[in-house]
């Protein structure tokens, strides 16, 4: 009895199968058709999914930029312009010397011409115009500079900060037996942050056919966190040596750890010798105001 059922439920499903075939392969080829189709229109309207700036104001900037720098640059803009496209790396902006000058001059600027046209309308004394006019020199020079610099600041601590979370779950995805590529892959839908920016464009170039040594060394590139650069060093060596990546990632991701152990207690420490100015300009003073200044008061009183 048992078997009568179970053959008869397999020939049930298999004449089910074959009935209901030609309507799922119709149906594949529908979801095909539909995806090539998609996928046209998502290439034709690429361009019109960019950003009002990437599609009209980029261009335009490009060409100013491309017109004023048509002369030819000295070895002090080459250099200048080297130093400020590494800065741009390290605060994670993507955008080129020129065009970041550019940008920064027509935001600024008008701080500039607003300082001036307040020390030629307020009715002062020539010192006065002088010292607004010179607030708006500082604020022209200064602003943009220590802009550029708390963007890269904080964009590397969060690097330095990040790393070793992100060398823990890299070796862990590579035990668990993924390769290094499919690893970063993995990382990014995890986690995010500028380190995971920074990985995501490392797997971007070694996609489209980069070498991994290369891609490595440009990825160092991007930060000037001394145990980033520590790290993809050591995975160049590795690739070239052959030793199994997950050993190299366990003792990096220790030893960050032990480092940021040693820099907490390292701080801890400075702290009393930190706190020695702020309680001996602030503090004392009203300690001494709240204990002596009664008895001061009385002996005041009584030697009148």
């Amino acid at each position: 009895m048992e078997l009568l059922v179970i053959s008869v439920s397999v020939l049930m499903f298999v004449i089910i199968t074959i009935a209901l075939s030609p309507i799922g392969q119709n149906i594949d080829i529908k979801n095909k058709r539909l995806g090539q189709v998609a996928n046209k229109k998502k290439e034709i309207f690429d361009e019109l999914d960019l950003s009002i700036y990437k599609r009209f104001i980029a261009p335009q900037i490009n060409r100013i930029t491309e017109y004023l720098s048509k002369r030819k640059k000295s070895k002090t803009k080459k250099s200048d312009n080297s130093i400020l496209a590494k800065e741009l790396r390290y605060a994670g902006i993507r955008m080129d010397p020129d065009e970041y000058v550019f940008i920064k001059n027509a935001i600024i600027t008008p701080i500039l011409l607003l300082a001036v046209f307040t020390a030629l309308a307020i009715d002062a004394d020539s010192i006065g115009k002088f010292l607004i006019m010179l607030i708006g020199v500082i604020l022209w020079v200064l602003v943009p500079r220590y802009f550029l610099i708390i963007k890269v600041n904080t964009r590397q601590n969060s690097i330095k900060y990040q790393l070793p979370d992100v060398l823990d779950l890299l070796c862990v995805s590579i035990e668990a037996g993924l390769g290094f590529d499919a690893a970063l892959l993995k990382i990014s839908e995890k986690m995010d942050g500028p380190l995971i920016d920074e990985l995501m464009t490392l797997y971007r170039e070694i996609q489209m056919g980069k070498s991994r040594r290369e891609a490595l060394k440009d990825f160092s590139d991007c930060s000037s966190v001394n145990e980033l650069k520590s790290f993809t060093s050591a995975i160049i060596q590795a690739d070239k040596l052959g030793i199994p990546i997950k050993n190299i990632l366990k003792i990096q991701s220790e030893q960050l750890r032990t480092a940021r152990r040693q820099a907490a207690q390292e701080k801890g420490m400075k702290s009393p010798i930190k706190m020695m100015l702020p309680m001996v300009i602030f503090i004392f003073p009203v300690i001494f105001i709240i204990l002596l200044g009664p008895t001061i008061i009385q002996l005041i009183q009584q030697f009148k």
